[in-house]
């Protein structure tokens, strides 16, 4: 990645680092300690640890002060590329049994391992380079999280967290900023709103892992978004259609070749909600928001070339409408090949459209942190004749969700009464 990062990137950056320095400073404190997992959270850093010798809250200033020298010292950064098989072995060198075991499980071809002085770590995504470049941090707490059984032994395992930022004022204004909110996640706000219970464990890769079931509030929620995507649907004159498949573009393709329908006659339009047919568990760090296990839908227009443009445009007017009644700002991004360039022109896309192989149309939504997520989108290809429009509003429902649940100036009944809007079939003609 060159050297101009997005703003969002370089914070990740900075956390990231925070953590691998708090991971340092901690096995300078107390060399039996043993270092499990870290990096950076929504809003801010975390680490792992299994300790020998009793910590607590109040030795944190210490290890700040432990990680302020280590910041002064200057130290390299450096990052290093290796098999797992060599990797484990680098980490058993240095003293490090359980990053050597989640690293020896790794199944991609290289792996990446960071040092700091005498520390290492086995890490993903990018770092700052000298650890004088981690301007501003602050640990908040320390916080018990679930037990690890590693090789039959049962073993407690402490989480210590913090906030890092690009300076010491722009951390002082993130924490004045979003005081209320550092600390506290989506998943345990769900709870207070008896949306679901959250089942936390660890998985046989001994990470974290939680599972989410929904009660009567979050069943009715659920329904209820169901329920507006397909009056919205039906609305638009979509045929809603119940696959089961995985490919759902091959599967629609499929049941419009069964049907005998001739395009002449007009688009052969498909909608399909897809329910989650798995319980397996996701990441707590990142939660609703993060996790591949959703509710989410796919529709598909096919028609003839006479059709199109009529056919895109009520497409654009749809997701404009159903985008306003989301809680969040968003952009809209467009990209397609020279030969849809004239037609692309002809709809109503207030921005700039982008030359591409695959011609895409998507919204993107901005949450209250600044962060950008996948919203609506629309595809179009060609084949023969005929012309394949691939639709979806909801991505992830769950995110949404999740999203919701993290706005950091909406007290609960706030955040009730928009995820009730979001679910709500009275606004569509609104």
């Amino acid at each position: 990645m060159g050297p101009f990062l997005k703003k969002n990137e370089k914070l990740s950056q900075i956390r990231r680092t925070a953590a691998e320095v708090l991971a340092a400073a901690i096995s300078v404190h107390d060399c039996k300690t043993f270092v499990i997992k870290g990096g950076e959270m929504p809003w801010g850093f975390y680490f792992d640890f299994i300790f020998v010798n009793p910590f607590s809250k109040q030795m944190l200033p210490h290890i700040e002060e432990k990680m302020r020298k280590i910041v002064a010292d200057n130290v390299e950064i450096k990052m290093h590329e290796m098999l797992p098989s060599n990797a484990a072995a680098f980490m058993r060198h240095n003293k490090r049994p359980y990053p050597a075991h989640f690293v020896q499980s790794c199944h991609d071809p290289l792996v990446q391992v960071i040092q700091i002085g005498a520390f290492v770590d086995h890490v993903q995504g990018s770092f700052l380079r000298k650890t004088r470049d981690l301007k501003a941090f602050k640990l908040l707490k320390i916080e018990q999280r679930p037990d690890l059984y590693f090789k039959g032994n049962k073993k407690g395992v402490y989480r210590i967290v913090g906030v890092a930022d690009e300076s010491k004022d722009a951390l002082k204004a993130f924490m004045k900023k979003y005081k209320s909110w550092i600390g506290i996640d989506h998943l345990t706000i769900g709870e207070k709103l008896n949306l679901f219970e959250i089942d936390l464990s660890r998985g046989e890769d001994y990470f974290e892992a939680a599972r989410i079931y929904w009660k009567k509030e979050g069943e009715a929620l659920l329904y209820r978004i169901y329920s507006f995507w397909r009056q919205a649907h039906l609305k638009e004159g979509f045929e809603i259609v119940r696959t089961g498949s995985a490919q759902l573009t091959q599967a629609h393709k499929r049941l419009y070749q069964l049907s005998k329908t001739d395009y002449q006659s007009g688009p052969i339009c498909f909608a399909e909600f897809c329910f989650p047919t798995s319980n397996e568990g996701f990441s707590p760090i990142h939660g609703l928001v993060g996790s591949n296990i959703c509710h989410k839908d796919c529709s598909h227009i096919f028609c003839v070339k006479k059709d199109l443009l009529a056919a895109l445009h009520s497409s654009l007017l749809f997701f404009n409408k159903i985008s306003k009644l989301l809680p969040f700002t968003y952009s809209i991004e467009a990209s397609c090949p020279d030969e849809l360039a004239k037609l692309f022109k002809q709809l109503p896309i207030k921005t700039k459209i982008y030359p591409a192989k695959e011609a895409r149309i998507e919204w993107k939504l901005c949450d209250a942190f600044g962060r950008s997520w996948k919203g609506p989108f629309l595809t179009l290809r060609k084949k023969d004749e005929i012309f394949t429009i691939k639709r979806s509003l909801f991505s992830s429902v769950e995110r949404l969700i999740g999203l919701i649940l993290e706005a950091p100036e909406k007290d609960l009944s706030q955040k009730k009464e928009l995820l009730d809007k979001m679910a709500s079939c009275d606004q569509q003609d609104e």
